[in-house]
């Protein structure tokens, strides 16, 4: 659960590291690029042969005089597509000057019923964000696989971001399944600012997680995945970060401040560990184990971890389970020292 060898408590693949939800993920939040197979991408120089990367492509190069589209948008048109794209990891860590040009940026495009809005196997020329009506996503092969709604759905409203991002045909077909009001960024606005605000949060999170003793096996391609698999989420002192007894969706890592974890013994609250700082991380064997969360931990200050949702864990964390499971007997140690009032 902890590293530095400290504490460990027992307690979800992913196929889009780079932009996965905050929130838990499930199937019907993937977007249709979660279906790009290894083979269809393009990878960067240092990538391993087979091995899917999450790190950008190669970027675009734009005349010294090339200006960002402008659309006029409504207020509560750009509000909502701030919180829609607000979902997308990939635009959650922009400065508000980028926000604006991406939102400024996007074009309305009505589609009517049947329509292809991008169609598999063809190269990727915008981002869309779906308004109003539903689309249907299909994989040839395997049928539809999902729907996508507007404004109003709880879950994500938005595809075609992978394409884009990876330089690689569309992974799926979307299809209107009635009238559809859809925004469309243009690939070299998307690309623009994207790969200058990836590029230099790629570069503070690598130096962070060369730090982080747990990922010193890895190698230096494997952390830069990580790292651009990382989502930040800030807690204020006294919140509670994960709770004993609820299921695990994610693994931490400390970036800054300090947290305490706490587990309920004999029906009392007892502190099961010294507090984690930065490079210290917990709610792996969660994820490991397929097992609700063992402790609570909580915020001792201001705090902010980088987080790896259930999939994502799965899928680049695979290499270090055996060593992060070794630290489960270290656990059962000290909820044995919490009984005893050691």
């Amino acid at each position: 659960f902890f590293s530095n060898f400290s504490l460990i408590m027992p307690g979800e693949e992913e196929k889009s590291a780079a932009y996965d939800s905050d929130a838990p993920s499930t199937e019907d939040e993937d977007s249709e690029d979660d279906y790009i197979e290894e083979s269809e991408m393009k990878a960067p120089p240092f990538v391993k042969k087979g091995r899917r990367g999450t790190v950008m492509a190669a970027a675009v190069t734009v005349a010294p005089d090339w200006a960002p589209p402008v659309f006029e948008k409504t207020e509560d048109e750009k509000t909502a597509l701030i919180n829609s794209i607000g979902k997308n990891i990939l635009f959650s860590e922009l400065a508000p000057n980028e926000l604006d040009v991406i939102i400024r940026a996007m074009k309305k495009i009505e589609f009517t019923k049947g329509d292809d809005i991008i169609k598999q196997g063809e190269e990727g020329d915008l981002f869309y964000v779906v308004e109003e009506g539903e689309c249907e996503i299909f994989v040839k092969g395997v049928g539809k696989v999902m729907e996508i709604g507007g404004f109003e759905s709880k879950n994500r409203n938005y595809f075609g971001e992978l394409a884009l991002l990876y330089d690689v045909p569309r992974a799926a077909t979307v299809t209107a399944a009635g009238p559809v009001v859809c925004w469309g960024l243009d690939r070299v606005t998307f690309k623009q600012i994207l790969q200058d605000s990836t590029q230099k949060q790629r570069h503070l999170y690598k130096k962070f997680l060369e730090q982080v003793p747990v990922l010193a096996p890895l190698s230096v391609y494997e952390r830069l995945t990580i790292a651009d698999a990382l989502a930040p989420k800030n807690f204020a002192s006294g919140d509670k970060i994960i709770t004993e007894g609820s299921e695990g969706y994610e693994f931490f890592i400390v970036e800054s401040g300090s947290v305490i974890c706490t587990k309920v013994v004999d029906g009392e609250e007892k502190t099961v560990s010294d507090p984690l700082g930065p490079g210290d991380y917990f709610g792996e064997l969660s994820l490991i184990n397929n097992e609700n969360r063992a402790a609570t931990v909580t915020a001792e200050e201001d705090t902010t971890c980088l987080c790896i949702d259930r999939k994502t864990f799965k899928r680049l964390l695979g290499p270090l389970e055996g060593m992060l499971r070794e630290h489960q007997e270290l656990y059962a140690k000290y909820v044995e020292d919490a009984k005893s009032g050691d």
